[in-house]
Protein backbone atom coordinates (compact mmCIF):
# COMPACT_ATOMS: atom_id res chain seq x y z
CA UNK A 1 0.00 0.00 0.00
CA UNK A 2 1.16 3.51 -0.79
CA UNK A 3 2.30 5.52 2.23
CA UNK A 4 1.27 9.19 1.96
CA UNK A 5 2.49 11.91 4.33
CA UNK A 6 1.49 15.56 4.15
CA UNK A 7 3.71 18.08 5.93
CA UNK A 8 2.12 21.39 6.86
CA UNK A 9 2.74 24.28 9.24
CA UNK A 10 0.72 26.84 11.15
CA UNK A 11 -0.50 30.00 9.40
CA UNK A 12 0.02 28.48 5.96
CA UNK A 13 -2.70 29.44 3.49
CA UNK A 14 -1.54 26.92 0.90
CA UNK A 15 -1.59 24.18 3.55
CA UNK A 16 -5.17 25.06 4.47
CA UNK A 17 -6.12 25.17 0.78
CA UNK A 18 -4.87 21.61 0.23
CA UNK A 19 -6.37 20.21 3.44
CA UNK A 20 -9.79 21.69 2.61
CA UNK A 21 -9.74 20.08 -0.85
CA UNK A 22 -8.27 16.72 0.13
CA UNK A 23 -9.62 14.00 -2.20
CA UNK A 24 -11.76 11.42 -0.45
CA UNK A 25 -10.55 7.86 -0.14
CA UNK A 26 -6.89 8.57 0.60
CA UNK A 27 -5.19 7.52 3.81
CA UNK A 28 -2.91 10.43 4.62
CA UNK A 29 -0.69 10.93 7.66
CA UNK A 30 -0.53 14.63 8.59
CA UNK A 31 2.52 16.23 10.19
CA UNK A 32 2.62 19.82 11.40
CA UNK A 33 6.28 20.90 11.48
CA UNK A 34 5.42 23.49 14.13
CA UNK A 35 5.07 20.62 16.63
CA UNK A 36 7.92 18.55 18.08
CA UNK A 37 6.75 15.31 16.43
CA UNK A 38 6.14 17.00 13.09
CA UNK A 39 9.50 18.74 13.23
CA UNK A 40 11.31 15.46 13.89
CA UNK A 41 9.49 13.69 11.05
CA UNK A 42 10.07 16.67 8.76
CA UNK A 43 13.78 16.68 9.52
CA UNK A 44 13.97 12.96 8.74
CA UNK A 45 12.40 13.51 5.31
CA UNK A 46 14.36 16.75 4.74
CA UNK A 47 11.26 18.85 4.04
CA UNK A 48 12.01 21.77 6.36
CA UNK A 49 13.59 23.94 3.64
CA UNK A 50 10.84 23.27 1.08
CA UNK A 51 7.76 25.31 0.14
CA UNK A 52 4.82 24.12 2.23
CA UNK A 53 2.81 21.99 2.10
CA UNK A 54 5.10 19.09 1.17
CA UNK A 55 3.85 15.71 -0.01
CA UNK A 56 5.89 12.58 0.64
CA UNK A 57 4.84 9.32 -1.03
CA UNK A 58 6.63 6.08 -0.20
CA UNK A 59 9.47 8.03 1.45
CA UNK A 60 10.13 10.38 -1.49
CA UNK A 61 9.18 14.04 -1.83
CA UNK A 62 6.85 14.15 -4.83
CA UNK A 63 5.36 17.66 -4.64
CA UNK A 64 5.51 20.90 -2.69
CA UNK A 65 3.89 24.32 -2.51
CA UNK A 66 0.10 24.19 -2.86
CA UNK A 67 -1.42 23.39 -6.26
CA UNK A 68 1.22 20.79 -7.27
CA UNK A 69 0.50 18.95 -4.00
CA UNK A 70 -3.24 18.99 -4.60
CA UNK A 71 -2.79 17.80 -8.19
CA UNK A 72 -0.63 14.87 -7.07
CA UNK A 73 -3.14 13.93 -4.34
CA UNK A 74 -5.91 13.94 -6.95
CA UNK A 75 -3.81 11.65 -9.17
CA UNK A 76 -3.22 9.28 -6.26
CA UNK A 77 -6.96 9.22 -5.57
CA UNK A 78 -7.65 8.36 -9.22
CA UNK A 79 -9.08 11.76 -10.17
CA UNK A 80 -7.95 13.55 -13.31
Amino acid sequence: MTEIKLFTKNDCGKCDFVKERMPKGLEVEYYNVDTADGLAEGAFYEVLDKGFPVLVVDESIVAEDGSPVLKKLQELAGHK
